[in-house]
């Protein structure tokens, strides 16, 4: 019984996620930078380089990328609200409350997750051509189901689908390859369920969603575009689209995606 006892307690350690490595540099008020699916906190550089000349800046690694273990998994899904909880907690650990959570594609969910497990944590999100809605299973398993065996044709193909030039292409693959199949396999798996659990409503700071999409002209076509995209139900949520970009509009005009961020930041609590 006892050998049987301390299994479980291993497996159960085993099951916990590692603290989040991250990098900090600057000084001023709080910024938390997540990337998306296949990255790493070296997403951002050129913009921690930025916003670490008046701000403090977190630049983390979601589990499995910088060569940190995977995520918790349940039922071979990633689990994100695990995820959130470390980010909300190492928010606090820095000394940066209130903080700005800046989350890009995946990482927007994450980002908003973060915020419903400690709303005080944080004073503004701003997504980077992000969701917040499950995405569709037929459009992700697939690519799950091909990493398994071709990681690299099957990143090329789906990533290639999002980015500007095929240099760009080239970089995220090459850092997604950096990644362990497993885990960027429970990360599309996780990202089909509801990362925020139906609690959209409760997301009641200022949001802002940066979109690469055009506008639809047709105001109802965008309405429904919004509510696919799960931000019809947020109590404040504003929507800016940059169309001369692709995916990674901080790369595509950087311009473009500081001054968006400032002007959000100027804004929060007035």
């Amino acid at each position: 019984m006892g050998h049987r006892l301390l299994l479980l307690c291993l497996a159960a350690l085993c099951l916990q996620a590692a603290p989040p490595s991250f990098t900090k540099v600057g000084k001023g008020p709080g910024v938390l930078l997540i990337h998306g699916f296949g990255g790493n906190k070296e997403v951002w550089t050129e913009v921690a380089a930025e916003l670490s000349r008046d701000h403090t800046v977190l630049s983390v690694d979601l589990p499995g990328s910088g060569g940190t273990p995977g995520p918790a998994e349940v039922e071979g899904r990633a689990d994100f609200g695990a995820v959130a909880k470390d980010l909300a907690k190492l928010v606090r650990q820095e000394g940066l409350v209130p903080c700005l959570v800046v989350g890009h594609s995946m990482g927007g969910p994450v980002g908003a997750r973060a915020v419903l497990e400690d709303p005080t944590a944080f004073r503004g999100l701003l997504l980077v051509d992000s969701f917040l809605s499950a995405l569709p299973a037929a459009y992700l398993e697939p690519t799950a189901v091909a990493m398994g065996s071709d990681p690299g044709a099957t990143l090329t193909v789906f990533l290639g689908l999002m980015t500007s030039s095929q240099e760009q292409t080239k970089r995220v693959v090459a850092e997604a390859l950096r990644i362990p199949p497993a885990a960027l396999q429970a990360y599309l798996r996780g990202m089909c369920g509801d990362i925020l659990g139906g609690r959209h409503a409760q997301l009641r700071l200022p949001v802002l969603d940066l979109a690469s999409a055009p506008l639809e002209p047709d105001p109802a076509k965008e309405a429904a575009s919004l509510a696919i995209h799960g931000f019809s139900l947020l109590p404040a949520f504003r929507i800016i689209h940059v169309p001369a970009t692709k995916h990674w509009i901080m790369w595509d005009t950087p311009q473009t995606f500081h001054t968006a961020l400032r002007a959000f930041e100027a804004g929060l609590g007035r």
